[in-house]
């Protein structure tokens, strides 16, 4: 191997020579027509980047280990969460009572 090449780089060559090209004399959309349908992916997780600050983050990771989850699992609940609470079909708005249960004074032992 010389400064040229890298590590793999004679089986990627050789593989890519051996690749034929077919003109089928399809279009890209008849060639596409004939795939299956998409699987549904509503639930497929995907990569987000998301820029906090530092301090936040520590805090949140810190909070996410006192759970024993991630810190992605907390913020994809967190999300749910504040998505959910402004569904229209529910009785009562989830964002309502959050409201009304964050007033209330915590029950003390006697």
């Amino acid at each position: 191997m010389d400064d040229k090449t890298f590590p793999g780089e004679a089986d990627a060559v050789a593989a890519a020579e051996s690749l034929t090209y077919v003109d089928t004399g399809e279009t890209e959309a008849e060639l596409l027509a004939k795939l299956p349908p998409p699987e549904d992916t509503g639930d497929m997780l995907v990569v987000t980047s998301l820029r906090i600050p530092l301090r936040l983050r520590n805090r949140l990771k810190e909070y996410a280990e006192a759970r024993n989850v991630s810190p992605s699992v907390l913020i994809r609940e967190w999300i749910e969460l504040h998505l959910s609470a402004e569904d229209e079909d529910r009785q009562i708005p989830l964002a309502d009572a959050l409201r009304a249960l964050a007033t209330l004074r915590p029950h003390s032992a006697a």
